[in-house]
């Protein structure tokens, strides 16, 4: 490609009548108002392009059509018609094409306007197709990434959305799922003992609580959305007086109250159980899946200080003496080194959270409770 003054002159590949259907290689010369092309000699020593033996008239800029050609379309075609016929270069170069577009002679041309006008659509349009493509195809990454990195933030918003009928649904599912493990105790001085507690302790909540005693040994107990409550048998052993009992189910109360079982199994299950949850569409299999993630629910420190802290204060606000709670949760972590009881793998132990129920035992003062009494304790 070459300038002289106003002239610029570029390789092109030329169409035209006599010329190869496939092209002839040549040059585009513009200069001044007019294009003319160039064939190159067939005479194999002249190899100047100025020595070109000229092949077509000269066609005015005005008569002269613009339209993107080549591989990805980055060259420009130069056409316009002639009494011989139709004419072409071909500039498959794009900084020269671009030389061309830019010269004095093109720059300020209609066709020239259309032609970048064209190209920024078609930009725009590329632009917006491959932002819809990449938003497609990375969409659940991304609504993952989000909902790991904002799931707190998320889970609070979507929890409070969600009526106490579906949290009750959800968790009336579950425990119809575990209920075939479970082997319930319907009676019995254990049992009318958890109901007893259990009342004093719920009345007059928005949740209808159900408390049930499971036969095991394992030192556990859980709770469900909506308000069921299980202990097993082998706790209710481990606890020297009704108030250590009374401690514990204080907590699983407030797990309840704070909606914490729900949150976590929102984040356990993920998505699709956040989803059913705030539509209500609590069906079987999101049911079974809860009910597996509710059982062996690790909940965070945070929920566990709130249930330990409003759990202590229900005790105080319900009469029972809160040093039950303070001193059960006490005995288990100091076993917990050799063979740590199942309460603690969903409810993780801290010498700080000992502490902090020592401090607010000690911040009571003086406090004089009725002892609760269920003869012979523990029960059988």
């Amino acid at each position: 490609m070459t300038d002289r003054g106003a002239i610029v002159q570029v390789e092109a590949l030329l169409f035209g009548p006599g010329l190869s259907s496939s092209g002839t290689p040549g040059v585009l010369v513009v200069d001044g108002t007019t294009v003319r092309v160039h064939a190159v000699r067939p005479d194999p020593t002249a190899t100047a392009v100025d020595a070109a033996a000229p092949v077509a008239s000269d066609a005015d800029v005005v008569a002269v059509q613009l339209r993107e050609v080549g591989f990805g379309r980055p060259g420009l075609e130069f056409a316009w018609d002639s009494a011989e016929g139709r004419w072409a270069a071909h500039v498959l170069d794009p900084d020269a094409a671009e030389r061309v577009l830019a010269s004095p002679t093109f720059a300020t041309t209609p066709q020239a306007r259309a032609l970048r006008a064209s190209r920024h659509s078609t930009s725009v349009r590329r632009s917006f197709g491959w932002t819809a493509v990449t938003l497609f195809v990375l969409f659940p990454v991304l609504l993952v990434g989000l909902f790991l990195l904002q799931s707190d933030r998320i889970v609070d918003w979507a929890i409070r959305r969600v009526p106490i009928e579906t949290e009750v649904r959800l968790g009336r599912s579950a425990f119809d799922e575990l209920r075939t493990k479970l082997d319930l105790q319907a009676s019995g001085p254990a049992h009318d003992a958890v109901q007893a507690i259990g009342r004093r302790l719920t009345t007059g909540s928005k949740y209808r609580y159900e408390f049930h005693v499971a036969r095991n040994d394992e030192v556990n107990a859980f709770a469900l959305p909506g308000g069921i409550v299980v202990v097993h048998t082998g706790l209710i052993a481990a606890t020297g007086r009704p108030e250590e009992l009374a401690g514990v189910l204080a907590h699983e109360v407030q797990h309840v109250e704070l909606r914490h079982s729900l949150r976590g199994v929102a984040k356990s299950v993920g998505l699709r159980a956040l989803w059913a949850i705030v539509t209500g569409d609590v069906g079987g299999t999101l049911a079974g899946e809860a009910a597996l993630q509710l059982t062996a629910l690790r909940f965070s420190r945070a929920a566990e200080e709130q249930a330990d802290a409003d759990g202590f204060d229900l005790l105080v606000e319900r009469g029972i003496d809160p040093s039950g709670m303070q001193a059960f949760f006490s005995t288990l972590e100091k076993g917990a080194s050799s063979a740590p009881p199942a309460l603690l793998s969903t409810h993780p132990a801290s010498e700080e959270r000992s502490r902090r129920l020592a401090t607010k035992l000690a911040a009571l003062g003086p406090r004089r409770f009725e002892p609760l009494s269920f003869g012979a304790w523990p029960p059988r």
